[in-house]
């Protein structure tokens, strides 16, 4: 291949991955390659236009022009007021004293122009070697060498991290790789890699296409490596050239974690809580993180099932893996089956005809949480516990077993034993995902906790809605230690955003600015003892106090009462009262009103 059709390759390897456009002219005005809307000119004359191109090749100097319409040079071009190009970099091409043509580099869109203006210098430099490799001021190996060096940097430097990239020519032989897909697939100098080892499976997922590429060296019975990527023909000149990219694991997994996770945030700092309970879990939960054995996260609605497993995963060696999470609960039954093991082509009535991947398929080499797991209906548990017993999944409508590494963690808030007792979860499911049971206690039983992560609350939806922080009154801090929480940390929060926002202009947040339902589901009431599931829906608080505790409603009382003896029964007084108690005059006149002689 001639260094002008590997020239051509490189071309169509910038634009294919970034948008933009690059032409190759000679010193006769003839565009002798180009990609994009030039691909279809190549060999047209530009004698008639080409102002930018003319001036290269009389200052034989670099020539950038941001608006081409407006600019100077442009100013004969009979072209000027229907140009579409709304940028243009161009270099000379100069072999000793010999002008042999322009490279140019043009963009069409607002957001290519920045993006090239942004990366200017990497550009910049990128034609301007290739400039040099044409004219033959270095040996080939060495021109083909450097260019591929400067290729990695350029690509890295224009914003495409997380994508492997490889070029393949006419005869299907790799003309270049980037360095991650060097790596992904184990390519050496001196290997052989061609088009012909990477092949399509039939399936897709998130746009793209599933293909298999079995890498240098390989054996017959080693597996392909499995990725998911696009491949594009290239047409021109003497043939097609492929250009093959495709999805790092790393970006992938964000991609997939983002699309699955219903949490935000990982690692262990954000299950916030100082309370002897949650320090045991941290404990016990970062000791197990590393292993490879199932674990089983039981705990009520709302206390951070999902963080906890995040920060699992996030505290193991599978941390560079994906972390997929899928409700058991939250998909029809008939379509779980291939949301977590996949489908081929032909499945089902309403499949895709090119298949797709399950959900353990795309968490390979990291963990996939199954949350709600008591949901999962009974002939699915059968192939779960194949899974975790064999870890072989089969696809829907397949029967060629995919080997897969995953670490498991389930999570439940229903009592396991009490399903299987039901007959609606098998048992041995059970002692498979039971290997370690990490239980998160209630809100209500951690209530040292309970300002902790009110002020992390307040900190979160301050920042979130611009707002100064508010200070909390003591009767709002009792009140709040005092409440049961059936809908534990999540209604908490939910308290806690409704309170900023309706937060007063004093920066004080009192009783009145919490919600009316939780106000009078905890009049008069404490957390002592724990009722069951059922019980504490219809009542969040029980009626229990201990020996010495009064109701809030009767410190309240007492307080006021106080203030009012100290201050006077004037006006004047009960403003200063008010004013001592943090409440507004007429909140203080409606308490007093509730007061009974």
């Amino acid at each position: 291949m001639s260094m002008l059709e590997y020239a051509q390759s490189y071309a169509e390897v910038i634009s294919q991955v970034t948008g933009i456009d690059i032409e190759i002219m000679d010193s006769d005005m003839v565009r002798v390659a180009g990609t994009g809307v030039y691909a279809a000119e190549v060999g047209a004359s530009l004698v008639n236009a080409g102002e930018i191109y003319k001036e290269v090749l009389r200052t034989h100097e670099t020539v950038l022009v941001e608006s081409p319409r407006s600019h100077a040079i442009c100013a004969r071009c009979p072209q000027r007021e229907t140009c579409p190009e709304l940028f243009t970099l161009a270099t000379p091409i100069v072999a000793d004293d010999s002008l042999l043509g322009v490279i140019g580099l043009v963009c069409f869109t607002e957001a290519d122009r920045s993006r090239v203006m942004r990366s200017l210098e990497s550009y910049t430099a990128f034609i301007s070697f290739l400039a040099d490799a044409l004219a033959h001021k270095v040996g080939v190996q060495t021109r083909l060498s450097q260019t591929t060096q400067l290729l990695d940097v350029m690509l890295k430097a224009v914003d495409v991290p997380g994508q492997g990239i490889t070029l393949f020519g006419y005869d299907g032989t790799l003309l270049y790789s980037n360095h991650a897909a060097r790596e992904i697939f184990h390519i050496a100098p001196g290997d052989i890699f061609s088009l012909s080892f990477i092949g399509h499976s039939g399936s897709t997922l998130y746009g793209m296409e599933e293909f298999e590429v079995f890498l240098p060296g390989a054996r017959e019975k080693d597996k392909p490596l499995t990725v998911l990527g696009r491949m594009v023909d290239m047409h021109h000149g003497k043939g097609t050239a492929t250009l093959f990219t495709f999805e790092l694991p790393a970006r992938l997994a964000l991609l997939a974690g983002e699309l699955t996770s219903t949490a935000s945030g990982a690692g262990f700092d954000t299950l916030i809580g100082a309370s002897g309970a949650m320090q045991k879990l941290k404990e016990n939960a970062l000791q197990v993180a590393d292993s490879r054995s199932t674990v089983l996260i039981t705990g009520e609605s709302g206390t951070g099932k999902e963080l906890l497993a995040r920060a699992i995963h996030q505290a193991s060696s599978r941390r560079d893996k994906p972390f997929i999470a899928i409700n058991c609960g939250g998909i029809p039954d008939t379509l779980l089956e291939s949301e977590l093991f996949g489908y081929v082509s032909g499945a089902f009535t309403g499949a895709s005809n090119k298949g797709r991947m399950g959900k353990f398929e795309l968490a390979e080499g990291g963990v996939i949480f199954l949350d709600e797991i008591s949901a999962m209906p009974l002939y699915l548990q059968v192939k779960l516990l194949r899974v975790l017993q064999e870890r072989v999944i089969v696809r829907l409508g397949s029967n060629r077993p995919v080997h897969v590494d995953v670490r498991v963690i389930a999570a439940s808030n229903e009592n396991l034993e009490q399903c299987i007792a039901r007959n609606s979860f098998r048992e041995d499911l059970y002692y498979r995902l039971n290997v370690i049971p990490l239980d998160i206690p209630p809100l209500r039983e951690r209530s040292a906790d309970v300002p902790i992560l009110a002020d992390y609350f307040l900190d979160k939806y301050c920042a979130l809605f611009r707002k100064p922080k508010p200070r909390l009154r003591g009767s709002v801090v009792r009140f709040l230690e005092q409440y049961a929480w059936p809908g534990n940390v999540r209604e908490l929060e939910h308290t806690i955003e409704y309170a900023v926002n309706l937060m007063p202009d004093t920066g004080v947040l009192g009783l009145e600015n919490l919600p009316a339902k939780l106000l009078e589901s905890g009049r008069g009431t404490s957390r002592t003892g724990a009722a069951p599931a059922e019980t504490r829906r219809a009542a969040p608080v029980r009626e229990v106090r201990s020996p010495g505790i009064e109701p809030l409603a009767v410190l309240e009382e007492r307080a006021i009462r106080e203030a009012i003896r100290h201050y006077g029964d004037t006006t004047a007084g009960k403003k200063q009262a008010a004013e001592a108690l943090g409440l507004s005059l007429a909140t203080l006149y409606r308490k007093m009103a509730s007061f009974s002689n």
